[in-house]
């Protein structure tokens, strides 16, 4: 039979008898919040603070909700900083406070995050759209850097000039993302006060399930790190630390119509199974030896688990002091990468780049694509944060699709190689940081009175 080439249809506005559709299926959805059982310990590096939610009776819906940060940014001895002191937090901060945060569910461990800092900038850059910046990503300290300098002047007065032919000169190292979060902070009674929220989704790629989540306890677990990693500053401003007074999880419970009610728990009563899949991030970090070329195994469950992309970002001598600044990227002269599935190659060809020439578009062009396969996001609709010129100097982030998989790769455990070529030796103190998205599948199990979290 030969396939149709064409078909005729209609413009919607001649569908007057279509009848007009509603949804009274909620009845509401309240947000609450729930607290560690101590705020005392919120300040205690390697200390692990955990909210638990008990939800026995409950449907909540955790991609939803979102994490409260309240605090401040002083000096070491406690006193506050002076407006013109070149100091604030970094982009993306409140990640930087932890070292680790999971997600349990029950028994059952959803999701784990390692350093969320690096983590979850990478994926910012890759996913925000590029007015994020300059509207709302300030609500969770989100205003990225457009130089590596903590700067907040945009222009320097002219030298040996008469008053009369003064010309203000643009600054060069001027930073308007530093700029904006200073200017937040410091313009707070009292000074350096802050209270940001950040979204689940901005974390878990759990959060992607938008389904409802019954009779389960929800555990949040954010594992505190050093305050450095999270501030950017001059060294005249004289050291800092980040004191949390705060810090709560924001969870919706749903409420639902009786008729719909009464059908979910139907469901739970019949001792049924539902799918739970959703696009998990592992996250790994290691240092890189000071050679050309380098081969990073990273791992991933097997069996339920496919890697679909795989997304790497380098950084030197980035988290030792706060005159360095971990929300940037270094390219180290990167010459070539690529990735190995079980020894299928991807790309199968050779990307060459050669920063100092400005050869790397097609190093962004893997880049720039993420938005648009991972989301479906055309580049005409909404660009990402990182323009051409800065993937180069801050944001040189290697994004490698590996969704298209040979069927001999999608059974049985995955070796994940890395494998990097660099133009000079690695410099020393330098890190990689990666996360890999995968497809993982779990399940949720009725005994006829409660829902379990199951593995497949």
């Amino acid at each position: 039979m030969a396939a149709q080439i064409s078909v005729e249809v209609h413009d919607e506005m001649l569908d007057i008898n279509e009848p007009h559709a509603y949804d009274e299926s909620i009845q509401s959805m309240q947000f609450y919040e729930y607290t560690p059982q101590t705020q005392g310990n919120n300040n205690t590096t390697g200390h692990p603070i955990k909210i638990d939610i008990n939800a026995n009776d409950c449907y909540l819906l955790p991609s939803r909700s979102y994490i409260s940060i309240k605090g401040q940014l002083k000096k070491t001895d406690d006193s506050v900083y002076a407006a013109a002191d070149e100091i604030s937090l970094i982009n993306n901060a409140m990640m930087y406070l932890f070292t680790e945060i999971k997600y349990d569910l029950g028994s059952m461990s959803i999701e784990k995050i390692s350093c969320p800092g690096q983590i979850t900038s990478m994926l910012g850059y890759l996913s925000q759209p590029d007015d994020f910046s300059a509207s709302s990503g300030l609500k969770y300290c989100w205003s990225r850097d457009t130089t590596n300098n903590a700067n907040s002047f945009e222009f320097e007065a002219s030298v040996g000039q008469p008053a009369a032919a003064y010309r203000p000169i643009r600054n060069a190292t001027f930073n308007q993302g530093f700029a904006a979060r200073k200017t937040h902070l410091l313009s707070s009674a009292p000074i350096g006060s802050f209270s940001f929220i950040i979204p689940l989704s901005h974390i878990f790629g759990f959060a992607e399930y938008r389904k409802l989540v019954y009779g389960e306890k929800h555990i949040l677990t954010l594992t505190r790190g050093s305050d450095t990693h999270a501030i950017h500053r001059l060294a005249a401003a004289g050291g800092g630390k980040v004191d949390i007074t705060n810090i709560s999880w924001h969870m919706p419970q749903i409420d639902m119509s009786p008729e719909y009610l009464a059908g979910m728990r139907s469901l739970v009563e019949q001792k049924i199974t539902i799918p739970m899949a959703f696009r998990a991030r592992t996250s790994e970090q290691i240092t890189l030896t000071q050679t050309q070329q380098f081969t990073w195994r990273l791992s991933v469950t097997g069996g339920i688990e496919k890697p679909r992309w795989i997304i790497v970002g380098f950084q030197t001598d980035k988290t030792d002091t706060q005159i360095q600044n971990p929300a940037v990227f270094d390219n180290l002269d990167l010459t070539n990468a690529y990735v190995t599935l079980n020894s299928e190659r991807y790309p199968l060809s050779d990307v060459t780049t050669n920063f100092a020439t400005n050869d790397y578009a097609k190093l962004y062009d893997m880049f720039d694509n993420f938005k648009k396969d991972y989301y479906g996001i055309d580049s005409l609709v909404g660009g990402t944060q990182v323009s051409f010129p800065t993937f180069k100097t801050l944001f040189p982030i290697l994004v490698f699709d590996v969704r298209k998989q040979n069927e001999r790769l999608k059974s049985g455990v995955t070796d994940i190689q890395v494998k990097f070529f660099f133009g000079t030796n690695v410099p020393a103190n330098t890190n990689a940081y990666a996360t890999i998205i995968s497809d993982r599948y779990f399940k949720m199990s009725s005994d006829g009175k409660n829902m379990r979290v199951v593995s497949v």
